[in-house]
Protein backbone atom coordinates (compact mmCIF):
# COMPACT_ATOMS: atom_id res chain seq x y z
CA UNK A 1 0.00 0.00 0.00
CA UNK A 2 2.97 2.26 0.41
CA UNK A 3 2.14 3.91 3.75
CA UNK A 4 1.18 3.19 7.34
CA UNK A 5 -1.11 5.56 9.18
CA UNK A 6 -2.15 5.64 12.80
CA UNK A 7 -5.80 6.51 12.09
CA UNK A 8 -8.32 4.94 9.74
CA UNK A 9 -11.84 6.02 8.85
CA UNK A 10 -14.00 3.11 7.65
CA UNK A 11 -17.45 3.78 6.19
CA UNK A 12 -20.47 1.68 5.34
CA UNK A 13 -21.80 2.61 1.88
CA UNK A 14 -25.61 2.41 1.54
CA UNK A 15 -27.27 4.86 3.90
CA UNK A 16 -23.93 6.18 5.16
CA UNK A 17 -22.17 7.46 2.04
CA UNK A 18 -24.93 6.99 -0.52
CA UNK A 19 -28.59 7.90 0.13
CA UNK A 20 -30.80 4.83 0.58
CA UNK A 21 -33.68 5.99 -1.59
CA UNK A 22 -31.70 6.43 -4.81
CA UNK A 23 -31.96 3.84 -7.60
CA UNK A 24 -28.87 1.70 -8.12
CA UNK A 25 -27.52 3.73 -11.05
CA UNK A 26 -27.66 6.94 -8.98
CA UNK A 27 -26.30 5.47 -5.74
CA UNK A 28 -23.23 7.69 -5.35
CA UNK A 29 -22.01 9.89 -2.48
CA UNK A 30 -23.21 13.47 -2.99
CA UNK A 31 -20.52 15.83 -4.39
CA UNK A 32 -19.80 17.63 -1.10
CA UNK A 33 -19.31 14.37 0.78
CA UNK A 34 -17.22 12.86 -2.02
CA UNK A 35 -14.92 15.91 -1.97
CA UNK A 36 -14.55 15.79 1.81
CA UNK A 37 -13.52 12.13 1.62
CA UNK A 38 -11.10 12.78 -1.21
CA UNK A 39 -9.48 15.58 0.81
CA UNK A 40 -9.23 13.41 3.93
CA UNK A 41 -7.61 10.57 1.98
CA UNK A 42 -4.38 12.57 1.64
CA UNK A 43 -3.78 12.46 5.40
CA UNK A 44 -5.72 9.44 6.67
CA UNK A 45 -6.46 5.90 5.62
CA UNK A 46 -10.00 5.83 4.23
CA UNK A 47 -11.89 2.58 3.66
CA UNK A 48 -15.33 1.25 2.86
CA UNK A 49 -16.99 -1.81 4.42
CA UNK A 50 -20.10 -2.57 2.42
CA UNK A 51 -22.55 -5.30 1.53
CA UNK A 52 -21.85 -4.37 -2.11
CA UNK A 53 -19.31 -6.16 -4.29
CA UNK A 54 -16.19 -4.88 -6.01
CA UNK A 55 -17.93 -4.44 -9.34
CA UNK A 56 -20.44 -2.02 -7.82
CA UNK A 57 -17.99 -0.03 -5.69
CA UNK A 58 -14.79 0.22 -7.70
CA UNK A 59 -15.67 3.44 -9.57
CA UNK A 60 -17.73 4.98 -6.77
CA UNK A 61 -15.05 5.22 -4.06
CA UNK A 62 -11.72 6.07 -5.81
CA UNK A 63 -10.29 7.56 -2.58
CA UNK A 64 -10.72 4.31 -0.61
CA UNK A 65 -7.50 2.38 0.07
CA UNK A 66 -9.39 -0.43 1.83
CA UNK A 67 -12.45 -2.21 0.41
CA UNK A 68 -14.41 -4.55 2.67
CA UNK A 69 -16.75 -6.25 0.21
CA UNK A 70 -19.88 -8.41 0.50
CA UNK A 71 -20.18 -7.63 4.24
CA UNK A 72 -16.62 -8.69 5.01
CA UNK A 73 -16.45 -11.93 3.01
CA UNK A 74 -13.86 -10.36 0.73
CA UNK A 75 -11.32 -7.65 1.61
CA UNK A 76 -8.88 -5.62 -0.50
CA UNK A 77 -6.12 -3.73 1.31
CA UNK A 78 -4.00 -2.19 -1.42
CA UNK A 79 -2.23 -5.17 -3.04
CA UNK A 80 -3.44 -7.60 -0.35
CA UNK A 81 -6.48 -9.79 -1.01
CA UNK A 82 -8.38 -11.84 1.60
CA UNK A 83 -11.47 -13.99 1.03
CA UNK A 84 -13.50 -16.12 3.44
CA UNK A 85 -12.67 -19.75 2.65
CA UNK A 86 -15.98 -21.19 3.95
CA UNK A 87 -18.00 -18.75 1.87
CA UNK A 88 -16.00 -19.53 -1.23
CA UNK A 89 -16.37 -23.30 -0.89
CA UNK A 90 -20.11 -23.15 -0.18
CA UNK A 91 -20.71 -20.70 -3.03
CA UNK A 92 -19.03 -23.03 -5.50
CA UNK A 93 -21.32 -25.84 -4.35
CA UNK A 94 -24.63 -23.95 -4.18
CA UNK A 95 -24.42 -21.73 -7.27
CA UNK A 96 -26.21 -18.80 -5.64
CA UNK A 97 -27.05 -17.04 -8.88
CA UNK A 98 -28.98 -20.07 -10.15
CA UNK A 99 -30.61 -20.49 -6.73
CA UNK A 100 -31.98 -16.93 -6.76
CA UNK A 101 -33.55 -17.51 -10.20
CA UNK A 102 -35.70 -20.40 -8.90
CA UNK A 103 -38.20 -17.94 -7.42
CA UNK A 104 -40.87 -15.93 -9.24
CA UNK A 105 -39.96 -12.34 -8.46
CA UNK A 106 -42.27 -9.49 -9.32
CA UNK A 107 -41.08 -6.77 -11.70
CA UNK A 108 -40.65 -4.32 -8.80
CA UNK A 109 -37.98 -6.56 -7.20
CA UNK A 110 -34.29 -6.09 -7.98
CA UNK A 111 -32.18 -9.21 -7.42
CA UNK A 112 -28.54 -8.24 -6.91
CA UNK A 113 -25.99 -11.04 -7.14
CA UNK A 114 -22.84 -10.14 -5.20
CA UNK A 115 -19.79 -11.57 -6.94
CA UNK A 116 -16.21 -11.97 -5.80
CA UNK A 117 -13.38 -10.36 -7.77
CA UNK A 118 -12.96 -13.75 -9.47
CA UNK A 119 -16.64 -13.78 -10.45
CA UNK A 120 -18.00 -16.30 -7.92
CA UNK A 121 -21.39 -15.31 -6.38
CA UNK A 122 -20.97 -15.04 -2.59
CA UNK A 123 -24.28 -13.37 -1.80
CA UNK A 124 -27.67 -12.25 -3.07
CA UNK A 125 -29.67 -9.15 -2.14
CA UNK A 126 -33.42 -8.94 -2.67
CA UNK A 127 -34.29 -5.25 -2.99
CA UNK A 128 -38.01 -4.51 -2.98
CA UNK A 129 -38.05 -0.79 -2.22
CA UNK A 130 -39.90 -0.27 -5.53
CA UNK A 131 -42.77 -2.53 -4.44
CA UNK A 132 -44.16 -0.77 -1.38
CA UNK A 133 -44.66 -4.18 0.28
CA UNK A 134 -42.89 -7.50 0.84
CA UNK A 135 -42.80 -9.63 -2.34
CA UNK A 136 -44.90 -12.77 -2.26
CA UNK A 137 -41.90 -15.01 -3.01
CA UNK A 138 -39.72 -13.58 -0.24
CA UNK A 139 -40.90 -15.89 2.55
CA UNK A 140 -40.18 -19.03 0.53
CA UNK A 141 -36.80 -17.64 -0.56
CA UNK A 142 -35.75 -16.97 3.04
CA UNK A 143 -36.96 -20.36 4.29
CA UNK A 144 -35.09 -22.19 1.54
CA UNK A 145 -31.96 -20.11 2.16
CA UNK A 146 -31.95 -21.04 5.84
CA UNK A 147 -32.58 -24.70 5.02
CA UNK A 148 -29.48 -24.68 2.81
CA UNK A 149 -27.38 -23.22 5.62
CA UNK A 150 -27.01 -19.77 4.11
CA UNK A 151 -26.65 -16.69 6.31
CA UNK A 152 -29.69 -14.41 6.19
CA UNK A 153 -29.67 -10.74 7.19
CA UNK A 154 -32.92 -8.80 7.52
CA UNK A 155 -33.03 -5.12 8.45
CA UNK A 156 -35.77 -3.59 10.57
CA UNK A 157 -37.68 -1.00 8.56
CA UNK A 158 -35.64 -1.51 5.39
CA UNK A 159 -37.11 -2.96 2.15
CA UNK A 160 -34.32 -5.41 1.34
CA UNK A 161 -32.72 -8.61 2.65
CA UNK A 162 -29.29 -10.18 2.11
CA UNK A 163 -28.27 -13.82 1.89
CA UNK A 164 -24.63 -14.98 2.06
CA UNK A 165 -22.67 -18.18 1.56
CA UNK A 166 -20.52 -17.42 4.63
CA UNK A 167 -20.91 -15.56 7.91
CA UNK A 168 -21.20 -11.84 7.14
CA UNK A 169 -19.06 -9.82 9.54
CA UNK A 170 -17.75 -6.33 8.82
CA UNK A 171 -15.57 -6.42 11.93
CA UNK A 172 -13.28 -8.70 9.91
CA UNK A 173 -12.36 -5.65 7.82
CA UNK A 174 -11.34 -3.60 10.86
CA UNK A 175 -9.35 -6.46 12.37
CA UNK A 176 -7.39 -6.88 9.14
CA UNK A 177 -6.69 -3.13 9.00
CA UNK A 178 -5.24 -3.28 12.51
CA UNK A 179 -3.23 -6.44 12.00
CA UNK A 180 -1.90 -5.97 8.48
CA UNK A 181 -1.59 -2.19 8.25
CA UNK A 182 -0.63 -1.33 11.82
CA UNK A 183 -3.46 1.16 12.34
CA UNK A 184 -3.96 2.11 16.01
CA UNK A 185 -7.27 4.01 15.99
CA UNK A 186 -10.30 3.24 13.82
CA UNK A 187 -13.39 5.38 13.33
CA UNK A 188 -16.37 3.45 11.98
CA UNK A 189 -19.38 5.07 10.31
CA UNK A 190 -22.51 2.99 9.74
CA UNK A 191 -26.29 3.00 9.73
CA UNK A 192 -27.75 -0.52 10.02
CA UNK A 193 -27.79 -3.85 11.82
CA UNK A 194 -25.05 -5.33 9.66
CA UNK A 195 -22.72 -2.59 10.96
CA UNK A 196 -23.01 -3.67 14.61
CA UNK A 197 -19.98 -6.05 14.61
CA UNK A 198 -17.84 -3.30 13.06
CA UNK A 199 -19.10 -0.75 15.58
CA UNK A 200 -18.08 -3.08 18.40
CA UNK A 201 -14.57 -3.47 16.97
CA UNK A 202 -14.07 0.27 16.33
CA UNK A 203 -12.41 2.74 18.70
CA UNK A 204 -14.83 5.52 17.72
CA UNK A 205 -18.42 4.71 16.69
CA UNK A 206 -20.42 7.12 14.52
CA UNK A 207 -24.05 6.30 13.73
CA UNK A 208 -25.18 8.03 10.54
CA UNK A 209 -28.85 8.77 11.01
CA UNK A 210 -31.49 8.41 8.30
CA UNK A 211 -35.24 7.87 8.26
CA UNK A 212 -34.91 4.08 8.49
CA UNK A 213 -32.65 3.68 11.53
CA UNK A 214 -33.94 5.75 14.45
CA UNK A 215 -34.36 2.48 16.40
CA UNK A 216 -30.56 1.97 16.46
CA UNK A 217 -29.79 5.09 18.51
CA UNK A 218 -30.10 3.22 21.83
CA UNK A 219 -28.59 -0.10 20.69
CA UNK A 220 -24.95 0.86 21.38
CA UNK A 221 -23.17 3.62 23.23
CA UNK A 222 -22.28 5.63 20.12
CA UNK A 223 -19.59 8.30 20.37
CA UNK A 224 -21.38 10.46 17.81
CA UNK A 225 -24.74 10.45 16.03
CA UNK A 226 -24.66 12.45 12.79
CA UNK A 227 -27.52 13.17 10.39
CA UNK A 228 -26.77 11.88 6.90
CA UNK A 229 -27.12 15.32 5.33
CA UNK A 230 -24.62 16.79 7.79
CA UNK A 231 -21.88 14.17 7.41
CA UNK A 232 -19.65 16.10 4.99
CA UNK A 233 -19.62 19.18 7.20
CA UNK A 234 -19.07 17.05 10.33
CA UNK A 235 -16.02 15.39 8.75
CA UNK A 236 -14.46 18.72 7.84
CA UNK A 237 -14.98 20.12 11.33
CA UNK A 238 -13.89 16.96 13.19
CA UNK A 239 -10.75 16.38 11.12
CA UNK A 240 -9.94 20.00 10.19
CA UNK A 241 -9.87 19.23 6.48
Amino acid sequence: MGFRLREALIFDYDGTLSPLDQPREKAYPPPELNQALNDLSSSRLIGVASSKDYWFLRDRVPWAKVLGLITGLEVLLGDLYVVDKEALLKARTLQLEDFSKKFEWEDCVYVEVKKSITGIPLGVSIDYRGCGRRPSALGEFLEESKRLGLWVLEYQGNPFVDVYSGKPDKSRVLKLVRRLLGVERIYYFGDSENDLPAFQEADVRILVLNRYNKHLVGVLNFDHVVEYGSLARWLRVEFNS
